[in-house]
């Protein structure tokens, strides 16, 4: 039997309100086309010439950490170090640094490193970071209108930057990282609580106190007045004691408010109430981006990252994903739990005329890729089913496939599927994503709803955060990097007392159907909140990584 929820939302009326909440439904938010890749949008515009003084570029270089091999079989032995031990041990040595920071000044160029940092922020005008990579940026404006400026060169790095230098990101301002938010009433947080077996734990006393989940965002948050109505309404307590934002200019100017961020963080404060939250604001560029995320690491707040931000694989500049995984292996080896949506374009993150494809960062072999489900309520109001999130009309789903980048990882090996020819497979896990299915928010000042596998990557952190509290109760190590434990889960549900996962078994991604166990649309599925957090505490009581 379909559940109310899902019916009445897909007529477009009101979402699946409590009793005593009345509200009305938001605008729809349409979905954003996907942009072409870069060398398409060259080949489209027209060339304006060289860049100029005027054009300021800024760039974040990526250092060479140390020790890599170790730091490899440390991160897949599933120990970790303290940020301490890991700057000592892996982190890039301080004197070639400052030789290559003399370089880069003596260019034209100003650069800065923190000590720990795992990048040189390094910014100035387009002819002198022409000249000293030895590489052409060229102006470009599109039919549209808009321009921007981009290399296709690949930098070529003096001796002394070689030497403490791994990647180069930043050398056209086309590419951004994209929200996976897709509109913006839908489940309330009793209907979330109660749809995911999360009640068990907050009746247990689990409220997220004691752990701080922390976020990469790039659409700005003005104030808090929606997220304090949100919490009104349902009876939370208000965001002023639990919340920080974190600024910096040399991070760029995130966009104006899109509800992305208002959505990641009214899902975490109603699984989590007392958790303590921050966000990391930054510009869509990954330059901006990957400074603020590396700084975020460097502070190490808290242990659990949601992130709802992503770009297609093959599209991603390999400067990008080689400082963004170096950054990512820290985190990793200090012991941060990382969920990161799988994207909202089905099995066609790079667009639907483009090749199955996936989104990075989800296709990291380190961080857990959050794919999307419909979800369908019992008459009672609790979990009947879920489908795999596929919407052919609106060419939109959950994001899954396989890595064109990344071998498949050791714990994924049991589940390897032909269709991934042996790369990295995502997604890992599921929640509700789906649009006509989705989660109750406040934007604007206004009540709406809203779906994409933005809001099912928050939905695992904020469960996450409610495991990590119940096993420092109980002595335990926190989750740390959780694709190990939720692939042994998978692999051993007969050895647990219940399911952890709800197995979805019917709808697709567009090209890839969900079955039974693992795939490609769904991962092991969606959380059963108390079973999980008990099998996670028989993983490692057991000697989980």
């Amino acid at each position: 039997m379909v559940g109310a929820l899902a019916a009445v939302a897909i007529l477009g009326l009101t979402g699946c309100s409590s009793p005593q909440t009345a509200r009305t439904a938001a605008p729809v938010r349409s979905v954003t086309a996907t942009p072409p890749p870069l060398a398409t949008a060259i080949k489209q515009a027209a060339k304006l010439g060289p860049s100029g003084m005027a054009t300021h570029i800024e760039l974040s270089l990526g250092l060479k950490v140390s020790q890599g091999d170790e730091l490899a079989r440390l991160v897949a032995s599933g120990r970790t170090v303290t940020p301490e031990e890991y700057t000592a041990r892996f982190g890039p040595d301080p004197m070639r640094v400052q030789a290559a920071l003399k370089v880069l000044v003596a260019a034209g160029l100003h650069a800065t490193w923190r000590p720990g940092s795992a990048l040189i922020a390094a910014d100035g005008p387009a002819p002198a970071v022409a000249a000293v990579f030895a590489i052409d940026i060229e102006d470009y404006r599109l039919p549209s209108g808009a321009t921007f400026y981009a290399s296709l060169d690949t930098p070529k790095l003096a001796p002394v930057l070689a030497a403490v230098i791994s990647s180069v990101n930043g050398l056209d301002n086309y590419r951004h990282e994209r929200t996976y938010a897709v509109r913006p009433g839908g489940l309330t947080p009793t209907d979330v609580l109660a749809f995911y077996n999360l009640k068990p734990l907050r009746d247990a006393g689990l409220d997220g106190a004691g752990i701080t989940v922390v976020l990469p965002e790039i659409d700005d948050l003005p104030n808090l007045t929606d997220l304090n109505k949100f919490a009104g309404e349902f009876g939370l307590p208000p965001y002023d004691a639990v919340l920080t934002l974190k600024r910096d200019t040399s991070w760029g100017t995130p966009e104006k408010p899109q509800g992305e961020t208002a959505l990641d963080l009214e899902i975490i404060h109603q699984v989590a109430p007392a958790a303590k939250i921050v966000v990391y604001f930054s510009a869509p560029d990954f330059a901006h981006a990957d400074r603020a995320f590396d700084q975020m690491i460097n502070d190490h707040l808290g242990s659990v990252i949601s992130e709802s931000l992503g770009a297609c694989e093959s599209d991603t500049p390999s400067g990008h994903r080689d400082l963004y995984a170096s950054i990512q292996n820290r985190s990793a080896a200090q012991g941060m739990s990382h969920f990161v949506a799988s994207g909202d374009g089905g099995a066609y993150t790079c667009g639907v005329t483009a090749t199955p494809a996936t989104s990075f960062p989800a296709t990291l072999p380190n961080v857990t890729a959050v794919g999307g489900t419909t979800v369908f309520e019992s008459v009672q109001g609790v979990y009947f089913k879920e489908t795999a999130w596929g919407g052919p009309l609106t060419e939109s789903g959950s994001g899954g496939g396989a890595s064109q980048f990344y071998a498949i990882p050791d714990y994924q090996k049991t589940v390897s599927q032909a269709a991934g020819h042996s790369f990295r497979q995502v997604p890992d896990v599921a929640a509700d994503a789906d649009p006509s299915t989705g989660f109750h928010i406040v934007f604007g000042g206004r009540d709406g709803q809203a779906g994409g596998t933005s809001a099912a990557a928050p939905l695992w952190a904020a469960t996450v955060a409610l495991i990590d509290q119940d096993l420092k109760r109980k002595g335990l190590r926190e989750t740390g990097f959780a694709n190990p434990a939720i692939y042994w889960m998978g692999a051993n549900t007969s050895r647990l007392p219940a399911r952890p996962f709800h197995d979805v078994t019917g709808g697709n991604n567009l090209a890839f159907d969900a079955v039974a166990g693992w795939d490609f649309a769904t991962g092991w599925g969606s959380m059963d909140g108390a079973a999980l957090d008990a099998a996670w505490i028989t993983y490692i009581k057991g000697g989980g990584a």
